[in-house]
């Protein structure tokens, strides 16, 4: 049996010498403890395949996340449609359906007060559409969305720099969403 050689570092006297001095001696060669950057790159690979594998296999939640992004939404354009309303000084109300939402502009000249001729469902102007924030748009709940407002006065922004606070409850697939305006304007949603 043939014997390998290899470095060994070599002590000395002297300690400037005492740096390491490589010096060729017989003897086994010295094993790499560890494991290689292959094997670990390796492994990382198998642990993210596994985790994404178990994360698009899982049963999610995913009616509840929809109709929580849809309360979410309508939260943001309720507090485009309140802005729109205090600059234009014209009341919009907000209509929906099974496919949808939208928001109505009122006329300037109506004779009845708002809140009455909306309730009465007399003259409205056409839906706002185009480009605009306040278009029309798709629930992004795949399941039809039943909406319940308190107080059931339908949903009205006006001019009044004081809303009145109201609670919007949405439901879905056996999920429920609650929307709810403050006293101070402000839009909350709770799971």
């Amino acid at each position: 049996m043939a014997k390998s050689m290899c470095f060994h570092w070599a002590l000395t006297a002297s300690p400037e010498a005492r740096a390491l001095m490589p010096i060729l001696a017989p003897g086994p060669v010295n094993r790499q403890y560890g494991f290689t950057l292959l094997e670990m790159m390796i492994v990382l690979v198998i642990i993210g395949v596994a985790t994404a594998m178990a994360s698009v296999s899982a049963p999610g939640r995913d009616g509840a996340r929809t109709l929580r992004q849809d309360a979410q939404r309508l939260a943001y354009l309720f507090t485009a449609a309140q802005a729109e309303a205090h600059g234009s000084g014209q009341a919009i109300v907000w209509a929906y359906d099974t496919d949808g939402f939208y928001f109505v502009r009122q006329p300037r000249s109506l004779v009845l007060p708002v809140r009455m001729a909306v309730r009465a469902q007399s003259v409205t102007d056409s839906a706002i559409g185009g480009d605009t924030a306040l278009r029309p748009r798709e629930w992004i709940s795949s399941e039809a969305v039943a909406v319940r407002i308190e107080p059931d006065s339908g949903l009205l922004f006006g001019a009044d720099w004081i809303p009145a606070p109201f609670q919007m409850t949405l439901e879905a697939g056996g999920n429920m969403v609650v929307l709810s305006r403050l006293g101070n304007g402000r839009f909350v949603v709770d799971p």
